[in-house]
């Protein structure tokens, strides 16, 4: 199954795997690029997490809202060219699970995947994206 976004380029999704794959691959860059962004301008995020996941929940909100700001008051900001530039450029990190953790959470969420799969591909062929 296509799975990264170049390979979506020539033709559209031919069944609901595909639709889900090219939706998600979209999302993940999409959200890899922010947070990417978000670590070249506030070195703490980069940093390992030393407060409560709470806390660490609030620091990344603070942070989007001031990077908000920042880009609102500042459109041409150079931090952000050269984040995104570097963003860009860079092979996104991949996390590790251990056998064990993956085997239990792949039913579970291969169960949820296959639901939101249907969904999608109910209305992409209804609307005829």
């Amino acid at each position: 199954m296509r799975y990264h976004l170049k390979e979506f380029s020539d033709r559209p999704p031919e069944n609901e795997q595909a639709l889900f794959n090219l939706r998600h691959s979209s999302l993940r860059t999409t959200i890899e690029r922010g947070f990417g962004v978000l670590k070249k301008r506030f070195r703490v995020l980069d940093a390992e997490p030393f407060w409560s996941f709470e806390t660490q929940v609030k620091v990344v909100l603070a942070c989007c809202v001031v990077h908000n700001h920042i880009i609102g008051v500042e459109p041409n900001d150079h931090i952000m060219e050269n984040a995104m530039n570097q963003v860009e450029s860079s092979d996104p990190q991949q996390e590790t699970q251990s056998r064990r953790e993956s085997i239990e959470d792949s039913g579970l969420w291969n169960a949820k995947r296959d639901e939101i799969c249907q969904a999608m591909w109910s209305d992409y062929t209804r609307s005829g994206e």
